[in-house]
């Protein structure tokens, strides 16, 4: 979970460099450690803008206040070194002094990896990647649901389908996630994709929103069993046991697959 990051990165990344609200945001992400402990006011001061500026570039990064935007970044924070761990090798981050100049970071990665990828194959059927095909031809509207991640991770796949003529979405706001999910129909479907299962427990409202939705439901996460389990139709079972983020490489190749699967059989001549 490090939604106020990737806020501020995707922002940075697609905003004109001479914007006055890029060199705002490019200074509140170098400064992030701050925020916690900032006021608007002094953030506006460290900007050197006005407190009416960070207010609108907070609603820019999707935030409905600077307060919001505030408590995204200390529950980021909280999460950061959390997440970090977990990150190459499962538990625990390597001891420098057990290190031969970083070799073992590059192989013990590689075969972190290749393990969570081949777990992810011999789990998942071809018969389950094909009814997540069809329930896509079949939906009126697809929502994709999760965390930042997931939700870019999914956008070749979108592009695919747009292609096709599908109305599918991954919004980033968590906020507008839950509004779009709660007009949604019998005729359409939900894929939430969460790595390490961080989702389902950290956003009980939305979870609350789509078991509440009365659309197909398509889980994928490494998780066996988790909160509004019982809500999710289909659950693609990915990667292994240990919940690694090193789970987003499967992500990814699940959402390759599908992408090739649903251009072999929906695609255009």
């Amino acid at each position: 979970m490090k939604s106020a990051f990737y806020s501020l990165i995707n922002f940075l990344n697609m905003t004109n460099i001479h914007d006055v609200y890029f060199k705002a945001a490019k200074t509140i992400l170098l400064n992030i450690s701050k925020i916690p402990d900032y006021t608007i006011t002094e953030v506006a001061d460290m900007c050197y803008v006005s407190t009416a500026t960070i207010s609108r570039l907070c609603r820019k990064l999707n935030y409905e206040s600077f307060a919001e935007f505030k408590n995204d970044v200390i529950l980021n924070l909280n999460y950061f070194n959390q997440d970090t761990k977990r990150l190459i090798f499962d538990y625990q981050l390597p001891q420098k002094n057990t290190l031969d100049q970083g070799k073992d970071v590059f192989n013990d990665h590689f075969e972190n990896i290749l393990n969570n990828l081949r777990d992810t194959y011999n789990r998942i059927t071809f018969d389950e990647l094909e009814k997540i095909v069809d329930k896509i031809h079949e939906a009126n509207h697809i929502c994709f649901a999760g965390n930042f991640f997931t939700q870019t991770a999914s956008m070749q796949l979108q592009i695919e389908l747009s292609y096709l003529g599908k109305d599918c979405l991954a919004l980033y706001p968590l906020a507008q996630q839950k509004e779009l999910i709660s007009t949604m129909n019998e005729n359409d479907l939900i894929i939430v994709t969460s790595i390490a299962g961080g989702f389902f427990k950290d956003h009980p409202d939305i979870m609350r929103e789509i078991s509440k939705s009365r659309c197909y439901k398509i889980g994928i996460t490494q998780l066996d069993d988790f909160s509004y389990r019982n809500c999710i139709d289909l659950l693609l079972k990915v990667g292994n046991d240990h919940q690694s983020l090193i789970g987003k490489f499967s992500i990814m190749y699940i959402y390759e697959v599908l992408e090739a699967l649903y251009h072999l059989k929906y695609g255009k001549e």
